[in-house]
């Protein structure tokens, strides 16, 4: 009988929050590409997967929202670059979380935000689903990303803290969703590296709700406060790791064919822009955005002598791309690795060489902005960070124009 009546209190609570949920048309939500970078080098890599509020509501740019702000809370913390992806749904359940993940590259994060629960406190999910559909996220999770990245479960936030759910129906689900926070807390403590990040008493969820820049200025706050700390003690190497090597790298792929005609046309010249900016800015005799192209390297777009295109795997962008961030080669003879390699001993005869790796819109590496010299110079003072937000820079003018969709 209580599982009868749980069930039909189940159905009226799906019905109230479907006509609640018709009040979230007017609320203003992001339609830009659901990621933010903050300046420095050495960036960690957060993906938050989220739904409700985590998607946005109440603000008109993912900058202003959870993304934007959890990068540059973190860089105020960690003093490093942040990169801050987000895959999230208005009112997501818990079930569909893993096939949100599908496709994407979890082996390149240093950590995971999971913010979800809003729709089954909502819709009143029984708590043996809960646990079970936890448990097989946050297994999924463990078994696909390094063992150096986290992943964060944040308790759901106050029901009736969301405007179009503060009525009698919010105060059911808001008491339902302590009841999942408690076997979030226990499921968190069973896994190796999943933490719990209750929310009960964190005032700026709890009093009336995210409905702009400073509600997600304090969120991302709350979430870089609990992330810091570990982001701090991962190893990290200025080289890529060497190649052949078994350790997990960054996912690279080639252009297939259709994009290939894509990378055609289009944003050429603002490309070129870009590529002679960062030739100006470091002083080098020339710099080059490049791609993968099966197993050749295709030059976009590039400055200073004419060069040759080699093998893919003879070119400096092959490693650049394996690198966790910025490649800085003070001399190339000096480094055992490129001394022999037919760019240093023939042309351009390259001595000095800094390179950024650049990916798809799904996470894939697939070539390097490199700006590079005859003569070797000291990295001392090198702009890493500059040369960062340049290989942004032509990044999302790629993704912008969809020349790098899958």
């Amino acid at each position: 009988m209580q599982g009868l009546a749980r069930v039909a209190a189940a159905g009226m609570m799906r019905a109230w929050a479907a006509i609640s949920m018709q009040g979230s048309v007017t609320i203003p939500q992001p339609s830009d590409t659901p990621v933010a970078h903050s300046p420095g080098i050495d960036s960690d890599r957060i993906l938050v997967l989220g739904s409700g509020p985590a998607a946005g509501w109440g603000v008109s740019s993912h900058d202003i929202a959870l993304p934007g702000s959890l990068a540059r809370a973190l860089s105020g913390r960690t003093q490093r670059g942040a990169d801050v992806a987000l895959i999230a749904s208005s009112i997501g359940l818990l079930a569909s979380a893993q096939v949100q993940l599908r496709g994407a590259d979890l082996r390149r994060l240093d950590a995971i935000a999971v913010v979800l629960g809003v729709g089954d406190a909502l819709h009143l999910t029984a708590e043996r689903t809960w646990q079970a559909n936890l448990t097989r996220l946050l297994n999924f999770i463990e078994r696909h990303t390094n063992d150096s990245a986290y992943i964060y479960v944040q308790g759901i936030q106050p029901i009736r803290a969301i405007p179009i759910f503060n009525s009698l129906g919010g105060t059911i689900a808001d008491r339902h969703a302590r009841s999942l926070d408690a076997i979030t807390e226990r499921v968190c403590l069973s896994m190796r590296r999943s933490v719990f990040v209750p929310v009960a008493d964190v005032e700026f969820l709890a009093s009336a709700g995210l409905s702009d820049s400073t509600d997600y200025r304090h969120w991302g706050e709350f979430l870089a406060k609990k992330m810091a700390g570990r982001l701090d003690v991962v190893q990290r190497s200025r080289y890529p790791v060497p190649l052949g090597s078994t350790d997990a790298t960054p996912s690279t792929a080639p252009i297939r064919g259709g994009d290939r005609r894509r990378l055609r046309r289009g944003c050429d010249t603002r490309l070129d822009h870009i590529v002679a900016l960062a030739q100006q800015s470091f002083g080098t005799t020339s710099a080059l955005f490049a791609i993968r192209d099966s197993n050749r390297l295709q030059i976009r777009s590039s400055t200073g002598p004419a060069l040759p295109s080699p093998a893919w795997s003879d070119s400096m962008s092959a490693i650049v791309v394996r690198a966790r961030g910025a490649v800085i080669v003070p001399d190339t003879l000096a480094d055992q690795r490129l001394r022999r390699k037919a760019f240093v001993t023939g042309a351009p005869h390259m001595r000095f060489y800094a390179g950024f790796p650049i990916e798809a819109a799904s996470g894939e590496r697939i070539g390097a902005l490199g700006v590079f010299d005859p003569k070797p110079r000291a990295d001392s003072g090198f702009d890493a960070v500059l040369l960062r937000q340049l290989a942004l820079m032509i990044q999302e003018e790629m993704n912008t124009n969809g020349e790098f969709a899958g």
